[in-house]
């Protein structure tokens, strides 16, 4: 490891190399559905897709709420052909946005649950079946009667388990150039919420550039489901905005506004104003191209929509054009430049990329890539209270406004919005089903949330062997090292060509062997397959008790 960079957006020294870029085709993994958005733009398919031992209710990102989370007009559709898999695996639409289904695959991207033998089909069956006879057990009791009752359920079969954990992995390699070393990703998702509110997605950016991200949707998936399928077309268009304005083309990216200030209208507009904010600071181009991306994204999402609406007041593109924002997401990008030889990471939220390092004597070191924003990190809660001297309930327990965990996010726009805004809509909307459309207490200076990423640039070493990109629902369950740890066990029985059933070699996916290990894994850090049959067990909404959804990229390099 040859060292990392970590700046807000704005503090960077260096210029990188121009080259050009074309527009990506995106892979993206969570729901199969897509929504109608403010404008048309590049979609790609979705595929569904739960967690370990007992999380506390606070630890959800939205008021502390762990009942089920319904968005407006949600209405569960089948998907599969066997009844009740569909909630099982996460999947649902909107009645009032539902489109044909668009399954798009990448080069070597095996397909999911569509194509899995009928065994597995039949074990999913069984599941939703007897998570259907728990959930009955489980409605309509107290919360500490309803915990003891979940700890008295029956356990689902090893079969049952690995029909969840299979459904939705992926793996597959990418080339990155005729003499480069290959890349290998592994990717799963385990839904705690029906549906899941996870997303992930990935994408070509230039022959030896890819893009793969993580979406930690909260107070529903619109919002998530907007970044997986928009962000990756956006970035790779700020690449090219970031390009010209290294050529010095910059002036010709913003609209004149008469008199007034240049207003951005794009992200190439947008990169350019975060540049002339910090003049004299040069931006590197990957940086400021994420950075133009992330906060374009989410005034597109925020800003544009509320402005769109009010424009035409027309009630049948509510719930589609404003249901994006009412929700929120964490937003992770990690960008592999295998001619640089780097990794740049943007994150908004609290989602988490690691580096697994491998050290001289053979042991295993967890290296960060991003920085969790939450009111735990003292560098967030002095930015907020900066941003808003003498409130001092900006944070109150250890959420924005007492209500919101992560301090950066897309959406949200109850912690965005002028106050007049939501006078007029969030009655209607709340009407609607949107039921986070409702202002916090004490809402004085908005915005209170940005969705601005912090970055890390960090430059690959030879040591360097992989970069796992996760949900929280990850980090709940198992610490840095752990995940680092496991990964690396996994690697190093596959290395030594091991196979087997135990928990280090049974999975072919390195993503599911981590999950797999997260979910059987209790309170003190003892691993038994006891611990994944119970807790998988257990229902939605009932589940959110004991675990978060779960989304996992791992990025095996040099392979």
């Amino acid at each position: 490891m040859f060292g990392q960079r970590l700046y807000t957006a704005g503090r960077v020294t260096t210029h990188q190399l121009r080259f050009s870029t074309h527009t990506p085709r995106t892979h993206v993994f969570g729901r199969r559905m897509v929504s109608d958005t403010l404008r048309k733009r590049p979609v790609a398919g979705t595929t569904g897709q739960q967690r370990a031992h007992s999380t506390d209710a606070g630890k959800n990102k939205v008021d502390g709420d762990t009942s089920k989370k319904n968005e407006a007009g949600s209405k569960r559709s089948l998907t599969f052909a066997i009844g009740g898999v569909l909630t099982l695996l996460g999947v649902a639409g909107y009645t009032f946005m539902r489109q044909p289904r668009i399954d798009i695959h990448g080069p070597d991207i095996p397909s999911s649950t569509a194509t899995a033998p009928q065994t597995t089909l039949a074990a999913l069956e069984s599941v939703a079946t007897k998570r259907d006879d728990a959930r009955k057990r489980l409605d309509g009791l107290a919360s500490k009667e309803r915990r003891e009752e979940a700890k008295r359920l029956g356990l689902l079969t090893s079969d049952e388990v690995d029909a969840i954990l299979e459904a939705h992995e992926r793996s597959w390699y990418v080339s990155t150039g005729s003499d480069a070393p290959r890349l290998r990703v592994d990717t799963n998702q385990v839904s705690s919420n029906a549906p899941i509110e996870d997303y992930l997605a990935w994408s070509p950016l230039a022959s030896t550039q890819f893009m793969f991200g993580v979406f930690d949707g909260h107070a529903g998936y619109m919002c998530a489901e907007q970044l997986s399928t928009r962000l990756a077309p956006m970035l790779s268009e700020s690449l090219d905005a970031v390009d010209k304005l290294i050529a010095k083309d910059g002036d010709k990216l913003l609209a004149n506004n008469g008199d007034k200030d240049p207003v951005p209208t794009d992200v190439g507009g947008t990169a350019l104003q975060l540049r002339r904010e910090a003049p004299g600071i040069a931006w590197d181009r990957i940086p400021l191209a994420l950075t133009a991306t992330f906060v374009r994204m989410d005034h597109e999402l925020v800003t544009d929509s509320l402005a769109e609406f009010q424009r035409t007041r027309d009630a049948a593109t509510m719930d589609a054009l404003l249901g994006p924002a009412v929700s929120g997401s964490c937003g992770l990008v990690a960008v592999v430049d295998t001619e640089a030889n780097e990794v740049v990471v943007a994150n908004t939220g609290d989602s988490r990329a690691l580096m697994g390092v491998r050290l001289g004597d053979g042991r295993w070191k967890a290296v960060r890539l991003s920085e969790d924003q939450t009111a735990d990190n003292a560098n967030e809660t002095a930015r907020m209270t900066r941003e808003h001297p003498n409130e001092t309930s900006v944070i109150h327990r250890g959420r924005v406004l007492g209500g919101l965990m992560p301090t950066r996010a897309f959406g949200d726009c109850r912690y965005k919005w002028p106050l007049d805004a939501q006078r007029d809509l969030f009655p209607t909307l709340y009407k609607r089903g949107h039921r986070y459309a409702t202002t916090p207490p004490n809402y004085t200076t908005p915005p209170y949330v940005t969705a601005r990423p912090v970055i890390v640039r960090h430059k690959l070493g030879p040591n360097d062997k992989f970069v796992v990109v996760a949900t929280d629902g990850l980090y709940d369950q198992l610490s840095d090292d752990e995940v680092v740890n496991t990964v690396a066990q996994w690697y190093d029985a596959r290395s030594a060509g091991m196979e087997g059933n135990s928990l280090t070699t049974q999975d072919e996916n390195a993503a599911t062997h981590l999950v797999r290990a997260a979910l059987s894994t209790d309170r003190l850090g003892r691993r038994d397959d006891t611990v994944i049959r119970r807790l998988l067990a257990i229902p939605p909404p009932h589940s959110r008790r004991f675990r978060d959804d779960i989304s996992v990229q791992i990025i095996t390099l040099n392979q």
